[in-house]
């Protein structure tokens, strides 16, 4: 019989499916494929729009109250070019098309979704303010991902389409732990597939574990009480002092609350009654016991974009996650594992066509705005060894849209 030809098209194509399928992370996040670069081709450095939801504040009584639209885009960065490379000979082409699917393409989609993954995982985790657990220890219960669904609520995600990407251990662990509530006889067989509950548990519809998750290391203080240096203050950064003087770091990504500031509903803007949670936007450290850090989200104590009931007081207390304690406590350096839950409006990932090559090379595309991707496959024949190398690549831009859609789980 004779062979199937491998075309160009048939190789993206296979790719493309291969790629989608091998996703974990950016499987569940929202996508945003840019058709505006298809004929000049896009370029590291590139950035594409992604439009903002609007907020309104609701006002009562008969009068009008005319608000201000804030129509807001984000724009994501396309920073991230992803490729794989390979070549074979003109004999090497001749084989049978199942072959070249199973030695070159699958391996090609695996390696190009687990580069990617790895890329938005580690662009977008250290946005997000809202943590549950305690850093270094692994949840062994099903209240760390209740709390988490709780901050979720508290700022009005949409109570469907809610995932979690854990790491393994504690995916294991808290399906372990979850098997005597969640396995009636009935449902057990479907309950359980590849490690993941297998249907809607928790609050949360879709469960995932994923070795791309990443960890971060919190800074360190010796024996310190931080407190907010100044009453009224509003915006992305905090003056503090009160830190251990010339034995303090905070990481980015260390995360803090502050005595007296709660967090807001973002539709009702009534206060939740729990503290606000901050991150750490640029690591810091102190020379003398004082630090401005820059933190996310700003305070913003009125208005559409409200983020807090009101702005801290001179010398509230300062606590840090994973310190021993607010008051005369330390922090020591402990990696961990940051599984996320999250709503898919946390986050995007953007995609876009890369150039047409020229010097006689083959090439084909494959563009999906359904799966928010555009692969490109290059080949060009190499005369003097008989080979023909070839390349998979990949134009991505990860970004956080909204980071108050999503709780990091400290392991």
């Amino acid at each position: 019989m004779a062979n199937t030809i491998v075309t160009p098209s048939w190789v993206t194509k296979e790719t493309a499916r291969g790629y989608v399928n091998n996703l974990k992370f950016v499987a569940c996040i929202n996508k945003e494929y840019s058709d505006s670069y298809i004929q000049s081709g896009a370029k590291v450095g590139n950035t594409v729009n992604v439009r903002m939801p609007v907020r309104f504040t609701a006002t009562h009584g008969q009068a009008f109250q005319q608000q201000n639209i804030f129509e807001s885009t984000v724009p994501v960065t396309l920073n991230d070019q992803v490729n794989v490379g390979m070549g074979w000979s003109s004999a090497q082409a001749t084989t049978e098309i199942d072959m070249v699917r199973d030695r070159y393409v699958k391996p090609a989609a695996d390696s190009l979704a687990n580069a990617v993954d790895v890329s938005a995982f580690s662009t977008v985790f250290l946005d997000v303010w809202n943590s549950v657990g305690t850093p270094g220890t692994t949840p062994s219960t099903t209240i760390t991902y209740l709390q988490a669904l709780t901050k979720l609520i508290d700022q009005s995600a949409p109570t469907k389409g809610i995932c979690a990407v854990l790491d393994p251990l504690a995916m294991t662990t808290i399906a372990n732990t979850a098997a005597a509530l969640f396995n009636p006889s009935a449902t057990q067989s479907e309950n359980y597939r590849d490690g993941m509950f297998g249907r809607r548990q928790l609050g949360i519809d879709e469960w995932y574990y994923d070795q791309n998750v990443q960890s971060y290391t919190t800074g360190t203080f010796t024996t310190s009480t931080p407190l907010v240096n100044g009453a009224s203050q509003t915006g992305a950064s905090l003056i503090t002092d009160g830190w251990a003087s010339g034995a303090t770091t905070l990481n980015k990504g260390d995360i803090f609350t502050v005595g007296g500031v709660f967090s807001v509903n973002p539709q009702s803007y009534n206060s939740t009654g729990r503290l606000q949670q901050f991150v750490v936007t640029a690591t810091i450290s102190d020379t003398t016991g004082d630090m401005t850090i820059a933190i996310s989200p700003s305070i913003i104590t009125s208005g559409q974009l409200q983020t807090v009931s009101n702005s801290p007081a001179n010398n509230a207390v300062i606590t840090v996650v994973g310190a021993t304690a607010a008051a005369s406590g330390t922090l020591t350096a402990t990696g961990t594992p940051q599984s996320l839950v999250f709503h898919p409006d946390a986050f995007t990932l953007a995609s876009a066509d890369l150039s047409t090559p020229s010097g006689g090379a083959k090439s084909s595309f494959v563009r999906s705005k359904q799966y928010g991707i555009s692969i490109r496959w290059v080949e060009q024949y190499d005369i003097l060894n008989d080979q023909n190398p070839s390349r998979f690549d990949i134009l991505i831009g990860p970004a956080t849209l909204q980071a108050r859609l999503a709780v990091r789980v400290q392991g």
